[in-house]
């Protein structure tokens, strides 16, 4: 079985590095989407072997993202690469070394198209997990990715935002832009193909440091209120406040054994995000 990963990157040099180098332990090839990156994000990813495409997205303006296009499109480089399973993932999200010995016996699951798996969030550092909230300790059942996907003939991502008369009817109705589009799909995967691994482990660090969570965030106010004109200031402030906000925060430690420690140094942990 051909596994290959796939990745979605923008400005990444702080943690591309760190990814490939985990990837590289159990995957056979790597390949990316990048959708404008100005830093040494494909300079970096061009140094480690096992990265055998890349596909560079030139966007016309700050809206012009399209989630589903991208994932399309790197489920097309993955099975160009005779990809028998494709590891859907971010950049900034990395699956705990103990994938390295499961990752054969999940493939021989003939009947199980999709795996998910559990994902954390540490808080400012690498000691501490925060709980208060699913979003940074999110279940298998829950979390979008990343995903393990095994190639069919009818393997493609479809929008959660409904199809273009949908679409439609929410830019004529509530002023909602076409872009960016984000949510995608699965349709042809059905539950019973699906299976959730909480025991398996990915670590999610855009929140280990401070300045990176808060540009992060405003990054996503504006562009919601880009998007979504019909939302009022108020919502979205407290829709990203949410992402920063330590307010009835609650933590337990950090479990170590979710890093590679080899491959630790390569996080550039005060790296300044340039989205």
């Amino acid at each position: 079985m051909k596994i290959v990963a796939a990745l979605r990157v923008k400005n990444e040099e702080w943690i591309i590095g760190y990814n490939i180098s985990a990837l590289s332990e159990f995957v056979d090839e790597i390949v990316l989407v990048d959708d404008g990156s100005t830093d040494a994000t494909l300079n970096i990813a061009k140094q480690f072997k096992k990265v055998s495409a890349i596909h560079v997205n030139k966007p016309k303006n700050d809206l012009d993202i399209d989630e589903l296009r991208d994932w399309n499109k790197m489920t097309e480089l993955a099975i160009k690469r005779s990809a028998d399973y494709i590891l859907f993932t971010d950049a900034d999200e990395v699956i705990e070394p103990l994938i390295k010995t499961k990752i054969h016996e999940l493939v021989k699951k003939k009947h199980i198209l999709l795996f998910k798996f559990r994902k954390v969030s540490p808080w400012k550092g690498l000691s501490r997990l925060r709980t208060d909230d699913p979003r940074y300790d999110r279940r298998a059942i829950d979390s979008f990715n990343p995903v393990l996907v095994k190639v069919t003939k009818d393997l493609k991502w479809k929008s959660t935002r409904g199809g273009f008369l949908k679409r439609l009817a929410k830019l004529i109705l509530r002023g909602e832009k076409f872009k960016p589009n984000y949510g995608r799909s699965l349709p042809h995967i059905n539950e019973s193909a699906i299976e959730c691994r909480d025991d398996i482990v990915a670590v999610h660090f855009n929140n280990i440091d401070h300045n990176r969570l808060l540009k992060k965030q405003v990054y996503y106010a504006l562009r919601e209120k880009a998007m979504r004109p019909n939302k009022n200031f108020e919502e979205i402030i407290d829709w990203v406040a949410r992402g920063w906000s330590e307010e009835n925060i609650t933590f337990k430690n950090f479990n170590k054994i979710w890093l590679w420690d080899k491959y630790v140094d390569l996080i550039d942990f005060k790296k300044k995000q340039k989205d």
